[in-house]
């Protein structure tokens, strides 16, 4: 592991149908990135309200993957590994999580093929009460039995595990003309301490097949989004909040009237410190991609006007955070010549939403089919991406074998910003 510390200046550039200035970002960016073998892919990273940040990646052993997961002080613990399986579904968009629950306390989810058709896989879930040494049993995280899509899980703590998801069980049923009766949906579950699944319960009938969900906890309960479906095929954010235990109907957050007939695989990310709550997305509206920020200062009952960065060359694929000054930062894909993206940190300043950038990965050095990740852990701002190895040849025996990514991984202080 190196630990370099990389000045990034990004230059002033005109931002594109909004009367905004980009201004140059200069952060002082401390490598702490993990050995990991090549074909590492899909990080995942999360701070705790216990204030623990954790992440976690899928590594390849012979025929099969692992979860492994570290935790941050100021650089990562020695890496654990959560479960290994030969028989798990691996997809760039659908991916594991380990999250921190309270104190010792801690949760992974991982994808498990179900049946021999692409998308049938069910959910697992486990957990740990001695800081990730040791798992419980993998618990199925739905009741159902159909061979479908159950996946894109945002795991939480709310009085022990709770989690959203999506559930493809009514894609089972023979087609009919109401998409309603085959379509996707978003459930909502806990695991009780008896490690039985508990609280199961449908949230909203109809919503996009693919796109991450993502949940922030807060003094008042959790709040998930999500992106919906209309039966017209408006594909917009919404969002929904759990009111003692359940889960309220999602309404919309922003109406971009993004009509699309097929899901565009980009979910939206949130941050919360309790009543102050900021959601991103990506949206291809009216033929112009960009992605959008908002904020609520009262638990996301209403926001103000998003904020768009990226417009007409973002590919999306964001996560974003905050800061103790309540400055927004987003980590997200600029699209490039020929598919190529490079990876673009942002920042909105608190007060006067004036926008700095600057790139963390060229062109070329990262997968276009990825997420990048982001959490604030007090005054540290942290990253992890999947990232390409090019001197590693490509495996010519199978399209499907991935040996060319690892994962890279910095931070910096963000208290001078």
């Amino acid at each position: 592991m190196k630990n370099l510390t990389k000045k990034i200046i990004f230059l002033t550039i005109a931002c594109a149908n909004i009367n905004a200035e980009i201004l140059p970002l200069n952060i002082s960016l401390q490598d702490i990135s993990l050995n990991t073998p090549n074909g590492s892919m899909s990080p995942f990273i999360r701070t705790s309200r216990s204030n623990i940040t954790t992440l976690n990646w899928l590594e390849p052993f012979e025929d099969g993957h692992k979860i492994v997961f570290t935790t941050f002080e100021n650089k990562w613990a020695k890496p654990k590994t959560v479960t290994s399986g030969d028989n798990w579904f691996i997809n760039w968009a659908d991916f594991p999580s380990v999250i921190n629950l309270k104190n010792d306390k801690y949760a992974a989810h991982w994808l498990v093929k179900s049946g021999s058709s692409n998308y049938a896989y069910d959910t697992y879930i486990s957990l740990s009460n001695d800081k990730g040494k040791r798992w419980s049993k993998p618990i199925k995280a739905h009741n159902d039995q159909t061979h479908t899509e159950h996946g894109f899980v945002s795991l939480y703590e709310n009085n022990g595990l709770g989690f959203i998801y999506l559930d493809g069980r009514k894609m089972a049923n023979e087609a009919t003309k109401n998409k309603n009766d085959t379509g996707m949906t978003l459930r909502g579950a806990k695991i009780d301490q008896n490690l039985k699944l508990t609280s199961t319960q449908l949230i909203d009938g109809l919503v996009c097949e693919c796109c991450l969900t993502d949940v922030t906890e807060t003094d008042k309960g959790p709040i998930g989004i999500y992106r919906n479906r209309s039966k017209n095929e408006i594909r917009d954010i919404y969002i929904t909040r759990n009111n003692n235990g359940s889960w309220e109907d999602g309404k919309p957050l922003h109406l971009d009237n993004w009509k699309i007939a097929g899901c565009p695989v980009n979910g939206p990310s949130i941050h919360g410190n309790d009543k102050n709550i900021t959601v991103g997305w990506f949206t291809g509206a009216n033929n112009t991609p960009m992605i959008k920020v908002a904020k609520s200062h009262d638990y996301g009952f209403s926001f103000g006007e998003p904020i768009k960065i990226g417009v007409k060359n973002t590919v999306g694929h964001l996560s974003l955070t905050a800061d103790k000054n309540k400055n927004t930062w987003i980590f997200w894909q600029r699209s490039m010549d020929r598919g190529a993206v490079e990876l673009v940190l942002t920042m909105i300043e608190n007060g006067s939403n004036k926008i700095f950038e600057t790139t963390i990965e060229e062109t070329r050095r990262t997968p276009r089919f990825s997420f990048p990740q982001i959490t604030s852990n007090g005054n540290n701002i942290i990253l992890a991406w999947t990232a390409i190895n090019d001197s590693v040849a490509a495996d010519r025996e199978s399209r499907s074998q991935n040996n060319k990514t690892f994962i890279k991984s910095a931070y910096f202080k963000a208290d001078i910003y």
